[in-house]
């Protein structure tokens, strides 16, 4: 094998490397993507391990005190580009279950959950069926959008393969798993009552997300908002020269008054476009900080409990709708 191909591979012989020798690694903090997280701290039967803060909000709803359900990538963190540390590695080992997003949006980690821990992973987002899942690129089949939690009533899927995913590991939980399912897809329905009506008083013509990587695939197509991201699906290419140019044209010519940045995503790109834009003689503004892969922290917004998926729904929703009107 040459040096090169080493040093490509590199990150998956790391990885598969702690995961054989876990005997030594502690549950001190990750340093790669922030500290290893919990989205409750819970005394529980089951030891669950969750990889984004969407499916640890997911898991914990449903389980309830049944479990203690830790999250590996806090908030801001990208999951596209998260790389483990020894006590990430070192959680999922000694977890009973691992619920994870899936359709590769936790990047290089994907092999992993599904080759090596396959027996005690769950990809919740694959639980969408193919026929209601986006392409990863427009007319290109196989690769799928992995952000199906942006259309609040595909997430509510993903918590029926929760829900059976706890139940075949701990049967004696099983009315309380169905019973607190049932109780968050009714929220889950209102939460999308919620997000169609308020997205509905924007007029037509002004609906238009724009944003640092294209997150909003299914947000788009659930509430009839026209989206373009800069990046594509995947924040591991940045935006070039082109994709910013096609931007500044955009809004000039569709005279859009907002574009929006990511918690998850450098602000960067966003505001080159915004400086393109002034420079040839119109003004858009940032709408504000929009939650795409990953929720915020208790307290970042007050009145919204981003922290919560609701509460960042809501957040995204009310914040694009005032932004755009």
């Amino acid at each position: 094998m040459t040096a090169i191909s080493l040093t490509k591979y590199a990150p998956v012989l790391v990885l598969l490397g702690l995961l054989l020798c876990t005997a030594g690694c502690d549950d001190a903090s990750s340093t790669a993507g922030g500290p290893t997280t919990s989205v409750a701290s819970r005394s529980g039967n089951l030891n669950v391990v969750a990889t984004t803060t969407m499916v640890g909000d997911l898991v914990s709803r449903i389980a309830g005190d049944r479990a203690e359900v830790k999250v590996i990538m806090g908030p801001g963190t990208d999951p596209h580009t998260f790389k483990p540390a020894p006590a990430d590695i070192a959680a999922l080992s000694k977890a009973d279950l691992i619920f994870y997003n899936g359709l590769h949006l936790e990047g290089k980690m994907v092999e992993t959950l599904h080759d090596r821990l396959g027996r005690k992973s769950v990809a919740v987002a694959e639980a969408v069926p193919n026929d209601r899942r986006l392409s990863w690129q427009e007319g290109e089949g196989g690769a799928y959008d992995p952000h199906v939690w942006f259309d609040v009533k595909l997430w509510g899927i993903a918590a029926g393969a929760v829900r059976d995913a706890l139940i075949k590991h701990d049967g004696a939980g099983a009315e309380e798993y169905r019973r607190r399912a049932a109780e968050l897809v009714s929220s889950l329905d209102a939460l999308d009552k919620y997000a169609r009506e308020q997205l509905a008083t924007v007029p037509k013509d002004r609906r238009v997300l724009i944003t640092s990587h294209d997150a909003y695939g299914y947000f788009g197509k659930a509430y009839d908002v026209e989206v373009r991201g800069l990046q594509g699906i995947s924040t591991e290419t940045e935006a070039g020269i082109q994709a910013v140019n096609a931007a500044v044209d955009y809004i000039l010519k569709r005279k859009i008054a907002a574009v929006f940045v990511e918690s998850s995503v450098s602000p960067k790109t966003i505001e080159r476009v915004q400086a393109d834009v002034r420079a040839r003689g119109f003004q858009v503004k940032i709408g504000g900080e929009l939650y795409s892969d990953a929720m915020g922290q208790p307290g970042e917004h007050p009145g919204y409990e981003v922290h919560t998926y609701e509460g960042m729904i809501r957040y995204n929703v009310d914040t694009i709708v005032k932004a755009l009107k």
